[in-house]
């Protein structure tokens, strides 16, 4: 058995990094190979050494650590804000999104659409001319660091929104990880449920203004407890 699968402490040892990481990774579906066997994680040494050998010579990024800190704010600086998109349908404004991405060595575009046209076919994320556009869980995109995307179409497209309203702009939301697209994900849904958010959206503001805007509404909204 021991020459088949290798454990997860000996996974942890030949990446340097702690066990505890090793568990979060698998839970995060951050690393491939694991099987559970009479309760304890395996890896399957054949592919898990490769896999291992491309992150320690520099053929695949870090290890993402998860910022349970990340703002709105900050992912957009990692990303884009967009102004007239083109596309006449969600096919091709999601094709011009990921055209239009900051480079990352670990975007795979094609990987990139199948994963938001997953999620998307369930139902629009578009709800009041905004779409709220994520990769699947189920079929996991990761980047090395966290970015969204905040990006106004050229004229309004049909996502085929419940409420029947055509989209005029979308976030779109790139992880390094679940739980930070988790975080991003329920911050985003509590400011837009401020229709004077949503409305002063729509006004376009410079990428300055708007980052700003963000910014303020963010820390207006989340800040923490009062200190006594």
């Amino acid at each position: 058995m021991d020459r088949i699968f290798i454990s997860l402490k000996d996974v942890a040892a030949n990446l340097g990094v702690s066990e505890k990481t090793i568990y979060r990774m698998v839970s995060n579906n951050q690393i491939p190979f694991a099987i559970k066997i009479g309760g304890q994680w395996r890896f399957k040494a054949d592919e898990i050494g490769g896999w291992i050998n491309s992150r320690k010579s520099g053929g695949a990024p870090p290890l993402a650590t998860i910022n349970d800190r990340i703002t709105l704010t900050e992912a957009i600086n990692n990303g884009a804000i967009l102004y007239r998109l083109h596309g006449n349908n969600r096919d091709e404004v999601i094709d011009e999104l990921l055209a239009a991405l900051p480079y990352s060595p670990t975007i795979d575009p094609v990987a990139t659409k199948v994963s938001i046209l997953s999620r998307e076919s369930i139902a629009s994320s578009s709800l009041d001319g905004i779409a709220f556009m994520a990769t699947a869980q189920a079929l996991p995109v990761f980047l090395e660091r966290t970015m969204m995307i905040l990006a106004f179409l050229e004229k309004p497209v049909n996502f085929k929104a419940m409420d029947g309203r055509k989209t005029e702009a979308l976030f779109l939301v790139l992880p390094a990880n679940p739980p930070e697209q988790e975080i991003l994900e329920r911050r985003l849904q509590r400011l837009t449920m401020d229709p004077e958010f949503r409305a002063s959206l729509r006004k376009q503001m410079t990428r300055k203004n708007l980052i700003d805007f963000i910014e303020t509404s963010e820390k207006a909204t989340f800040r923490g407890p009062a200190k006594k």
